[in-house]
């Protein structure tokens, strides 16, 4: 079979940090880079055509079929949410049914999709194994909130690969990130940061650069399949508290998760979401073996680096500060100007 080489990319979610940063580094590997999102960039990209799409609408399969897209990096996926439970189902759940019909059309030219998925899938629990591989996302316990639609995201995905053998699909559970907008690292930059009382768990965290570097590997590489992300090693919670310079309080009671949240945010004014709050009380570690042995490669940052990193404030910065308003402005005026020159140059010839 003659190797795939992308050459019209679509990217999901380029208002988010992470999707702007995947932007940056394909834009000199592939032809032509598209971008949707229902926000506007983050950054001015004059490399990328950006379109206001919403994966949550049947839209956007006409937008893959329109541009001829031969991959989707459908990064429009929460797996640390801020919002709502149905907010969440509509964007992970919705969006990506979207996206999937999409591809599947009888006249799409999608030969390659990467969905960015995460740890949280597994949720965590007092009886799970030391490390999850990717096959064990199958257990007795009910599934809630961001890892239910996790579950029924990927579930959709694996149907789809099923049914479209031409298209290599490629799955990345990407693992805890501390970059300074999750969940995660506001809890860990508490003074005083409020603990589970007689739990102390193992985190396992993915250094933002590190989760940008596995997307684009994905996109230019040939790696069908689901595979782990995340840094070698593991942080102990209190280790994590102790880097950050602050201080445990265990004050929280170690049952009913949904009460202990609440205390949470009437203590320190912090939403934690319901898969943080089990992962800090059980903690939660994958294999990523599978990853370094297809890809070649593993993640640079160890979870203590990525820790270090956030403490330090040497957390590389994803993306340049956003462009104001005029500086969007001319990107929509260089991206017209420059389609405008392609259909001289193509009526002449």
């Amino acid at each position: 079979m003659t190797p795939f080489t992308p050459h019209r990319v679509l990217l999901t979610g380029v208002s988010n940090p992470l999707g702007a940063e995947v932007a940056r580094r394909l834009a000199p590997q592939v032809p032509m880079l598209f971008g949707c999102d229902v926000a506007d960039p983050v950054s001015a990209l004059e490399e990328m055509d950006f379109v206001h799409a919403d994966t949550r609408l049947s839209v956007i399969g006409k937008l893959v079929r329109q541009l001829h897209i031969d991959t989707v990096v459908h990064l429009a996926v929460m797996v640390d949410p801020a919002h709502d439970d149905r907010s969440v189902h509509e964007t992970d759940v919705i969006g990506t049914m979207n996206v999937l019909v999409g591809c599947a059309a009888p006249s799409s030219p999608v030969r390659r999709l990467i969905v960015k998925s995460g740890q949280a899938i597994y949720g965590a629990g007092p009886n799970d194994p030391s490390f999850f591989s990717e096959d064990m996302t199958n257990w007795d316990r009910i599934a809630t909130g961001v890892t239910r639609d996790l579950l029924e995201m990927e579930q959709l995905v694996s149907e789809f690969a099923l049914r479209n053998e031409l298209c290599g699909v490629t799955v990345l559970r990407l693992g805890l990130r501390v970059s300074e907008d999750t969940s995660l690292a506001r809890y860990l930059s508490l003074p005083i940061v409020p603990t589970f009382t007689g739990f102390d768990p193992r985190l396992q965290l993915l250094h933002e650069d590190d989760a940008a570097d596995a997307v684009v590997r994905a996109v230019v590489g040939d790696h069908a399949g689901v595979f782990n992300v995340a840094g070698d090693g593991v942080v102990l919670l209190s280790q994590a508290i102790g880097i950050m310079g602050g201080t445990a309080a265990p004050v929280l009671p170690p049952y009913g998760r949904w009460v202990s949240r609440l205390a949470l945010r009437m203590i320190a004014g912090v939403d934690m979401p319901a898969h943080l709050a089990d992962i800090i009380s059980f903690g939660s570690v994958m294999d990523c073996s599978r990853l370094e042995s297809a890809f070649g490669w593993r993640p640079v940052y160890s979870s203590r680096e990525a820790m270090d990193a956030l403490a330090l404030g040497k957390q590389a910065e994803l993306i340049e500060a956003p462009s104001p308003p005029q500086e969007y402005e001319l990107q929509v005026y260089l991206q017209q100007r420059r389609r405008r020159q392609h259909q001289l140059t193509a009526s002449r010839n």
